[in-house]
């Protein structure tokens, strides 16, 4: 057996619930957390057939279930958190105002419209509810909080599996986050210890020696995350993000994760409401058929279901935000692992088509390149 130690804290609040939904450091989310990123790590190894990764995966982790041919066993991958405290971060405020066009218009305390400067109407809301609805507001849950100390994560496992499991906590830490709406960036895991690289380390050369990335049309081939994709020349779909100095005219850290949480915000609200998203029609009656921002995820509204979804469909979020420490400030990443629709909700519907959705997302990231986003390269700092 071989014994992988990890010090390990967050950058930006995690919302990691117990039993009671109360924010706690706790192994099983960790556990799950390395069984996702091994399955990337794996899944060119079995022809990204999900049935051989999943066969693979209950030998290594363990399986619960007497059916087929793999018989209940433990886990031969056994992990141990230091301690296992309380979040001490009461709530997590809505955040910085940020403009969405879509959000109703601002009024005041007497139902009457709020105007700006130039007497338009105010169309904002919170960075990070934006990006937390739910934890954040209405419900308002604790978090283990950025500030916390590290704690020690001590990783055991057979010797022949120990590269593997070193590569899937190398790709936690460039991509991983832990807790409800992670996929926003919330519980943004910071991980150090075992040759681990960090944000300055995100190139192309360091990717590639881990994973193969995917073209983009074959990852849509396949229904669960099991690559990173590419774009049709090749080069991964991962972004990084930091602050434009205009007086340097360098790209510099942000002083703060609630300063990246609010550019984060901003990103998605511009592609996710750019004209080629906005929705026709919705309302009591839903859609007859998906359009193109239902593919970037579902639900998408109470005014925008899908007739034949309702409220049962679940699409989650394939492009992943991740908040860095870059330095004595903050980045960010952008990365996208594609994949199809799901059988069950795609069968009798009218799909709009997948692969043309998400290269308007590509092509709508590469757009805010001024802004200080921009396609991971060769080596680079």
């Amino acid at each position: 057996m071989k014994q992988l130690e990890y010090s390990v804290r967050f950058n930006t609040p995690a919302f990691l619930g117990n039993a009671e939904q109360q924010a706690q450091w706790r192994t099983p989310p960790f556990k799950a957390l390395i069984r996702q990123w091994w399955r990337v790590v794996k899944a060119k190894d079995f022809g990204y057939d999900h049935r051989r990764v999943r066969e693979a995966e209950m030998r290594l982790f363990g399986a619960a279930s007497d059916s087929g041919q793999e018989k209940s066993h433990r886990s031969l991958v056994r992990l141990r958190l230091d301690g296992w405290e309380y979040g001490k971060q009461n709530t997590v405020e809505s955040g910085a105002a940020i403009h969405h066009p879509e959000v109703p218009a601002k009024k005041d305390r007497y139902g009457n419209l709020v105007l700006d400067s130039n007497g338009k109407e105010i169309h904002e809301i919170g960075a990070n509810l934006y990006l937390g609805y739910g934890p954040v507001e209405p419900n308002r849950r604790n978090a283990i909080a950025p500030g916390d100390p590290s704690n020690k994560l001590t990783v055991l496992c057979p010797d022949s599996n120990a590269d593997e499991i070193r590569a899937a906590m190398q790709l936690a830490a460039w991509f991983g986050t832990l807790g409800s709406r992670a996929r926003n960036g919330w519980g943004a895991l910071h991980i150090e210890g075992e040759a681990i690289k960090g944000f300055a380390d995100l190139n192309i050369p360091a990717l590639s020696g881990l994973i193969a990335p995917r073209p983009l049309d074959d990852c849509l081939k396949v229904e669960w995350l099991h690559a990173l994709g590419s774009d049709a020349g090749g080069i991964p779909l991962v972004w990084r993000l930091l602050k434009v100095d205009k007086e340097k005219r360098q790209l510099v850290p942000f002083a703060t994760w609630q300063e990246v949480m609010r550019e984060l915000a901003r990103i998605k609200i511009v592609f996710r409401t750019s004209d080629f998203f906005k929705f026709v029609g919705g309302g009591r009656d839903g859609h007859a058929d998906p359009q193109h921002r239902h593919i970037l995820a579902y639900p998408a509204g109470s005014q925008h279901n899908v007739t034949a979804w309702g409220n049962n469909g679940r699409l989650a979020n394939q492009v992943l935000f991740k908040v860095h420490q870059r330095g004595n400030g903050y980045a960010a990443t952008i990365a996208h692992f594609p994949s199809r629709m799901p059988v069950h909700m795609a069968t009798r519907q009218q799909l709009p088509d997948q692969g043309a959705v998400w290269k308007e997302v590509h092509r709508l990231l590469d757009a805010e390149k001024t802004n200080g986003l921009s396609r991971i390269k060769g080596a680079q700092a």
